[in-house]
């Protein structure tokens, strides 16, 4: 190998215009000359158990000579902090391919199912959990099926149009928040104390809302048309925390009430 010389320390190879040795971090002397007799080298006393042990210093300036003369970084060496990543070009931003989308800090990728943007490094949405592989695999194959069919087992209770159209993860969430909805209209009618009138008119209308948004949603589900469901995602739960947050005013409210 021409182009590499073996450091008389450690035996490592390295570039013929090295300094020093990339593995051992030993300087490379000029060979003696032929006449001249080398003298064995001094044998040293290994160090007590109670001195400190020195870590052999480093020259700093032959170290940035030899990476820049193409010398191998040794092991010792930290290696360098990661660059700051470059703006996206102003015309790039707000340009969306799939799940991508690119912002003026970044590419960010949307969640699939609350719809949140998270930055390209995180391998999980910070709302609900959904993982980046999920968001990026293709979709799953889901028979065709007939939309009016599906409204109108929809129409017989939210959620059983999603399931019957394979979206179990939707059936079981709609159909969940239905049973809630009417538990509270129910016991509400059945109390019949102060307060209760507001809470079952307001979750009678919530639910009667639920029930015609199912059927929509499972219609729009059926015919391909994603863009047009009304409930899903982030929408979905901003719906979840409202009802929970009114259904918590007005239980207060009424306690409040029959104690004044």
């Amino acid at each position: 190998m021409a182009d590499t010389k073996r450091c008389p320390h450690c035996s490592g190879l390295n570039p013929v215009t090295a300094d020093w040795c990339g593995q051992c971090l030993e300087r490379f002397t000029p060979k003696p000359a032929p006449a001249a007799a080398q003298a064995p080298p001094a044998v040293q006393a290994p160090p007590s158990s109670q001195a400190p042990v020195q870590e052999p210093a480093v020259d700093v300036e032959a170290l940035l000579a030899g990476i820049a003369k193409g010398s191998p970084t040794p092991a010792a060496a930290s290696p360098p902090p990661p660059s700051p990543t470059p703006a996206p070009p102003e015309a790039a931003v707000g340009t969306t391919r799939g799940a991508f989308t690119v912002r003026e800090h970044g590419v960010v990728w949307t969640c699939s199912s609350c719809e949140t943007e998270n930055p390209l490094d995180q391998q999980m949405c910070a709302v609900c959990g959904t993982t980046f592989a999920e968001v990026v695999s293709p979709p799953a194959e889901r028979p065709q099926r007939d939309p009016g069919t599906a409204t109108l087992i929809s129409l017989f209770f939210p959620g059983a149009g999603h399931g019957y159209l394979g979206l179990w993860g939707q059936a079981v969430a709609r159909a969940v928040l239905h049973l809630w909805v009417l538990f509270v209209v129910f016991t509400s009618v059945r109390q019949r104390g102060p307060g209760s009138a507001p809470l079952g008119v307001l979750f009678g209308l919530a639910a009667t809302g639920l029930w015609v948004t199912s059927a929509h949603d499972s219609y729009r589900e059926a015919r391909r048309e994603p863009q047009q469901v009304l409930l899903k995602g982030r929408r979905f739960l901003f719906l979840v925390l409202g009802l929970l947050l009114l259904f918590m005013v007005l239980v207060v409210s009424s306690v409040l009430r029959a104690r004044g």
